[in-house]
């Protein structure tokens, strides 16, 4: 699929739907924890109406030019209109109002050397004020596994990463206001003002399976009332003296 506008000169521009990048199982895992993660504690922020978060999409960031497109795993902007990128996988800056401010790549044998090589420089021109990268292997295709930068006008430079004690590791993002845990092969985010980490679905499935867990043991230990209820009732019966 792909979006067709009229260009500068009157002519159409097509700015194809995306991306179409190979991407291993792993790093499809982890950005769909990421995405839900983020989309969930986007939907409860006071400025949910005007957040938008992205994940494995077209960013077309000069009109008329569909050359000029960079496609992050997931992305969030803040005071933009969400509506025209809803249902769809194309990010027109010029629509939406403003670029992103926070970018994470999850690396694949596929896309490590471009996500260290070449994007910074996508991300800087896009104006990007985070660009993020996490390694899920642990430090196969990046090392450290987890890396953070903020733009400084044309540069980019390093945010603080520091081990988080059980052999992952942590940095601040202060565009999110969130801590990033790269904990192989899960990335996580801590919210350190609400002191809760961020819902992702293996979290759900837990919680599911745990009321589901407690459920049936409510049910059993019910059934084994009434069971013990029925026993006392047919021992008083038994020993009512006959009439």
């Amino acid at each position: 699929m792909s979006s067709v506008v009229l260009g500068p000169s009157g002519l159409e521009v097509e700015y194809p739907e995306g991306p179409k990048v190979p991407e291993g199982d792993l790093q499809m895992w982890c950005r769909g924890q990421v995405a839900f993660a983020l989309r969930h504690w986007a939907a409860a922020r006071p400025d949910a109406a005007s957040t938008l978060v992205v994940s494995d999409i077209n960013v077309y960031y000069r009109e008329g030019d569909p050359r000029v497109v960079v496609a992050p795993d997931a992305a969030v902007s803040f005071g933009v209109d969400p509506a025209p990128v809803a249902g769809r996988s194309v990010y027109k800056v010029w629509e939406v109002g403003a670029p992103p401010g926070f970018v994470l790549e999850i690396m694949s044998p596929f896309t490590a050397v471009s996500d260290q090589v070449r994007k910074p420089a996508k991300f800087a021109e896009l104006g990007v004020g985070e660009y993020w990268r996490c390694d899920p292997t642990g430090g196969d295709l990046m090392s450290p596994h987890l890396q953070g930068d903020r733009r400084c006008g044309d540069a980019w430079e390093p945010l603080e990463v520091r081990g988080d004690g059980t052999g992952g590791l942590v940095g601040h993002s202060p565009v999110l206001g969130l801590d990033i845990h790269c904990q192989p092969p899960k990335l996580r985010f801590f919210d350190p003002a609400a002191g809760r980490w961020l819902l992702d679905p293996d979290d759900l499935l837990e919680a599911h399976t745990t009321a589901a867990a407690q459920a049936a043991a409510a049910a059993a230990q019910a059934a084994a009332a009434e069971a013990e209820l029925a026993a006392l009732r047919r021992q008083l019966e038994q020993r009512q003296p006959p009439r």
